[in-house]
């Protein structure tokens, strides 16, 4: 009797179209079923699943308590936790939550390969009955930086990305930014992080939301002209910004200069 592999189940706690690679890689081994965190607990009970992978940009805490929750409601079922924003706190806490492994965003494709292919082990040995035992992922043997060098990296790539500051609204892919610095996407993205405690993404966030500040305090441009040379797609988005990290609309800041994340390191 031939085979059948299990899918797993892809649960979005971030926006739904990022890291679509990440899902195109599991495809290749496995199928992939899309679900938002309500959702899935219905899509795990009765159903084997190879694991339930947890895909978070920022995790909150509702979006981790209802993980841990279908954890303990699903116990049999690996969880695999992908994270953009880090700490070891955080990472104590998920495997306290007794997470299958815990990876950070962006995941290597040979890394996530790795990860499936134990899950699909395991999953035919626990179907054969021959273990009850918890399996632990097997840790990879990162790519070796030769020590020599790192500096130079690391200065090449505060040299690129201080020559790109000033241009923050033009639209440079990360793979170009990347090619500019020596680097794969992959290996770009991990330097960047390690160098700056964020990511790359982040990063340029900041900085457009920075510029478009400047030009609001000290022109007399509109909120849509502002947006357009920060390199925001329109004055909503950029409003949606301005609150999430500024604690103000882009006519408050106008108007008093002042935002709530000032004050607080004030």
């Amino acid at each position: 009797m031939e085979q059948v592999v299990q899918s797993l189940l892809w649960v979005h706690c971030g926006p739904p179209n990022s890291d679509a690679a990440l899902r195109d890689e599991c495809r290749r081994l496995a199928g992939v079923l899309e679900c938002t965190p309500n959702q899935a607990l219905r899509h795990l009970q009765g159903t084997p699943r190879l694991a339930a992978v947890f895909d978070f940009d920022d995790p909150n805490p509702a979006c981790l308590q209802l993980m841990q929750s279908i954890k303990r409601k699903c116990p049999s079922v690996p969880i695999v936790m992908l994270t953009e924003s880090h700490s070891e706190e955080l990472a104590v806490w998920a495997f306290r939550a007794r997470v299958w492994n815990y990876l950070v965003k962006p995941v290597p494709l040979r890394e996530l390969r790795a990860n499936l292919k134990q899950l699909i082990a395991l999953a035919s040995r626990r179907n054969a009955s021959e273990s009850r035992a918890v399996e632990r992922p097997a840790t990879l043997v990162p790519n070796r930086d030769p020590g020599p060098n790192h500096v130079a990296k690391i200065q090449h790539l505060r040299r690129v990305i201080d020559s790109l500051r000033p241009n923050s609204g033009q639209r440079l892919s990360v793979d170009t930014i990347a090619a500019q610095c020596g680097m794969d996407r992959f290996a770009f993205s991990r330097l960047f992080h390690k160098t700056y405690g964020c990511s790359y993404r982040e990063y340029l966030m900041r900085t457009r939301i920075e510029h478009a500040r400047k030009l609001l305090r000290s022109s007399n441009l509109t909120v849509t002209e502002a947006a357009s040379i920060a390199g925001f797609a329109d004055s909503s988005y950029l409003a949606r910004m301005f609150r999430r990290y500024l604690g103000a609309s882009p006519k408050q800041v106008c108007a008093d200069g002042s935002t709530a994340l000032e004050a607080a390191e004030r």
